[in-house]
């Protein structure tokens, strides 16, 4: 009886074993089915990030290459900005160099005029003055004389024929000197005129300069601002690129960790 209850128990055991191991063989099935989708999955998630990170290096030799432009851009804009800097130094010393020499020519052509007016008065009423003495020393010795003759009398009084005109041309020649002189007032006044057309053309280049020197100081901290963007923007892909190449890492699972999955027989 014994022997019959232990050949009884040996089916038992033997139908547990295979249950067992059906049990353990779908329970391995299930693992290794859900290791390979998951193995998939990050197969695919690779491959995303793969084509993420193709797509980040693309854009990261995209953005060095503006960040090189970039470059480039604000040092032509700095130097422009200087040359223009040094440009308008030099307008505004010019403009200091010709304002001086037009007050200078001024306060000549005015001292100058003045000059000359006040000398030919003085000349005018130095001969008139002349002419009356002489005058006067003929009549009082004429009046003193005998009575003169015919012949006498005519020859003073073409003598003081010849002194008139005389004093007429002596006039007439100071005249003309101070036409001459009026006439080189004239074009100092002209020149004069020139230097203040000149200092007005200048003031007009210097503020044409001063406009587009503010508007390169513009270009200039707006090239800066791209600059500082394209540096960020490149920061944040390498960031991109780093999270991406760690996930490609990670999505790298090795096919032979389906093969270790424990069977218990």
């Amino acid at each position: 009886m014994a022997a019959a209850a232990s050949g009884g128990d040996t089916p038992k055991q033997l139908l547990s074993i295979i249950r067992d191991f059906a049990y353990e063989k779908s329970h391995g099935e299930r693992r290794v089915s859900d290791l390979r989708r998951r193995l998939a999955d990050a197969r695919a998630a690779a491959d995303v990030a793969a084509a993420e990170l193709d797509a980040a290096k693309r854009a990261r030799e995209a953005a060095e290459q503006e960040f090189r432009g970039s470059q480039v851009q604000d040092a032509i804009a700095a130097d422009s900005i200087l040359a223009l800097e040094a440009t308008i130094s030099c307008l505004h010393e010019e403009i200091s160099k010709a304002s001086t020499d037009l007050d200078a020519l001024k306060i000549c052509l005015l001292a100058k005029t003045c000059f000359v007016s006040f000398n030919f008065v003085t000349i005018m009423l130095s001969i008139e003055r002349q002419f009356q003495q002489m005058v006067s020393l003929e009549l009082a010795e004429y009046n003193h004389c005998e009575l003169p003759s015919t012949d006498e009398r005519n020859f003073k009084i073409a003598q003081f024929g010849v002194v008139f005109v005389l004093m007429n041309i002596i006039c007439v020649v100071k005249l003309c000197e101070h036409v001459k002189d009026k006439s080189k007032t004239v074009d100092s006044e002209g020149i004069s005129e020139e230097l203040s057309d000149k200092v007005s053309n200048i003031e007009a280049e210097v503020q044409l300069l001063e406009e587009e020197y503010k508007k390169d100081l513009l270009y200039h901290d707006k090239v800066r601002q791209e600059l500082a963007e394209v540096q960020a923007k490149r920061a944040l892909m390498e960031a991109v690129m780093e999270e991406t190449k760690q996930l490609q890492e990670l999505g790298e699972y090795p096919e032979h960790t389906e093969l270790s999955v424990p069977m218990h027989f």
